[in-house]
């Protein structure tokens, strides 16, 4: 096992069929792949980076929103959710989310995940509040709960040599079966160092790439988040839903000389934080009965519409009221990264401004992760469960990961048991990926996601919408025009091919929606309408 990890090309003489193919190493994929590895299927992990991760769950900062409380209750969880997503949750996997939260932390627990205890009582969790909940039910590890669990899972990856985990290999394209009834028998990966294409099969396939951030010009995401699971769920036939609904994080750190946006976690808010303008005042008193703790897309485009009114560029979020023992107990992470760039947040408010965070809508799911390509499974972020609806309740995400991930191997784990000998799949004609460095294709990258945050972002029209179709289609008409050497395509041309057709998949979805419901808010329909309140599908 350890000659496979060192060296890739190893794979191109020795490929073994697997139970489960898992695209994606954050917690949607490792979740699914301990669970499958423990009932002693035989688990392939493909991790676009090294496992060290630095991918979005590794990012995470808030917690993991579960009923633990006897004042507390599944039906409050549910009816909080359902009000956060603007008319558009599917109530029946709404209910599957919440009532399966506590077995979720006890596993979660079980396989070494430290949350943070009650200072004044170690038996229990310390809660925490964050916006649109009616109850203190985020469950964290200080303000690096997303870090945390990645440590524990990778751990117990660790223990399994039934998976096989594929660093810096990246999902190409599924494979899928000849004739007209297609099935995923896994897929073409290719290495990003040395280029090489190579035919993995699979019983079962799991998509969990993650997101889509990167296509906005200010994005939390981490670098590698380009939509690609949706690109390729859509080339592979997949239905796609609800990808009008970008969630804009309404607080990340206002820093123009950071390379990576920094998340100022919705649990400081939780913890009393209060949104101010620059004279002070608290304009989140007039807009929402629960102010500066609504609804994240209320909180955006208040704040986005404060930043307009003004002519400034970020608000401000002050905390200063709290002890610094206390700042520094909750948030050390945050504390010390503004600290670092000379903000002491328990003496001074911290800038705060709207960034895209997460897809709330992706492939298509049923309540067992199911796509409606047979064989293909897809959780986390790449994945429309119907949870979220028009907009993602704070710390519902980490959940949904588990709980549809865990889903999932249930279904795989019932099929496998009359698994047969795999077919060959459909033939393609795909290219060698390359480094090769393309200055071009970065300044394309970078007039996409401006274009996107212009045309697409916190407030749009429909004419802003269609204006921002027309300049993706002339950048994918340019890069089909560009050359290439032998059959070898350069990675960043690859990975901005996704992020075009994941861009144009997402404004026409936009473009379908005529009225303004949870994050996507139109102001050519300002008001909601009932004739609109329906899940958009894309073929």
């Amino acid at each position: 096992m350890d000659r496979a990890i060192a060296d890739p090309l190893f794979y191109i003489w020795f490929m073994p069929e697997y139970d489960l193919l898992v695209a994606g190493a954050g917690i949607a994929g490792l979740t699914a792949a301990i669970k499958a590895a423990a009932d002693g299927a035989q688990v392939a992990v493909l991790s676009k980076a090294l496992r060290s991760g630095i991918g979005s769950t590794n990012l995470a900062q808030g917690g993991i929103a579960t009923v633990t409380e006897a004042s507390d209750s599944f039906a409050s969880h549910l009816q909080d959710t359902l009000e956060a997503g603007a008319g558009l949750c599917k109530r029946d996997q709404v209910r599957i989310l919440t009532e399966s939260g506590p077995a979720t932390i006890r596993q979660l627990v079980d396989w070494g995940v430290g949350f943070t205890h009650d200072p004044n009582d170690s038996t229990h969790y310390q809660l925490a509040l964050e916006g649109g909940h009616s109850h203190r039910r985020i469950l964290h590890a200080a303000d690096l709960t997303g870090k945390e669990i990645m440590r524990a899972l990778l751990y117990q990856v660790s223990q399994y040599p039934n998976i096989t985990f594929y660093e810096e290999w990246i999902l190409q394209e599924l494979a899928l079966t000849k004739g007209t009834k297609k099935r995923c028998i896994g897929g073409w990966i290719y290495h990003r160092k040395n280029g090489k294409v190579q035919l993995v099969k699979a019983h079962a396939t799991i998509l969990a790439t993650g997101g889509c951030g990167r296509m906005w010009a200010h994005t939390t995401n981490p670098p590698l988040s380009a939509g690609d699971g949706i690109a390729i769920a859509h080339r592979a036939g997949a239905l796609l839903e609800d990808l009008e609904f970008m969630q804009f994080h309404p607080t990340s750190l206002y820093d123009p000389n950071a390379k990576q946006t920094f998340l100022i976690s919705e649990a400081v808010r939780g913890f009393g934080g209060i949104l101010k303008n620059h004279l002070g005042e608290e304009f989140m008193n007039g807009v929402h009965p629960l102010r500066s703790l609504a609804p994240r897309d209320i909180v955006a485009r208040a704040i986005n519409n404060e930043m307009a009114r003004t002519g400034k560029p970020h608000v401000w979020l002050d905390v200063t009221h709290h002890s610094v023992k206390d700042i520094k107990l909750r948030f050390p992470n945050i504390y010390h990264h503004c600290l670092e760039i000379g903000i002491d947040i328990s003496k001074q408010w911290i800038p705060v401004v709207p960034a895209a965070h997460y897809m709330c809508g992706g492939v298509r799911v049923d309540s067992y992760a199911r796509t409606s390509v047979p064989g293909l499974y897809a959780s986390g972020e790449v994945s429309a469960t119907g949870v979220h609806g028009a907009n993602r309740l704070a710390s519902n995400s980490l959940l949904e990961s588990v709980v549809f991930s865990l889903r999932a191997w249930t279904d795989i784990k019932k099929n496998l048991r009359t698994k047969g000998k795999l077919p060959d799949p459909d033939s393609k004609d795909l290219a060698t990926l390359t480094k090769q460095a393309m200055p071009q294709i970065r300044k394309w990258k970078k007039a996409l996601q401006d274009t996107m945050w212009t045309y697409c972002g916190i407030v749009r029209t429909l004419a802003g919408l269609q204006q921002g179709l027309a300049a993706v289609q002339a950048w994918k008409e340019q890069v089909s025009k560009i050359p290439l050497v032998g059959n070898k395509v350069p990675f960043e041309l690859y990975e901005f091919k996704n992020l075009l057709e994941s861009a144009e998949l997402v404004l026409r979805a936009a473009m379908h929606r005529h009225e303004s419901r949870g994050l996507h808010y139109l102001l050519d329909y300002p008001e909601r309408r009932e004739s609109c309140r329906k899940h958009y599908s894309i073929h």
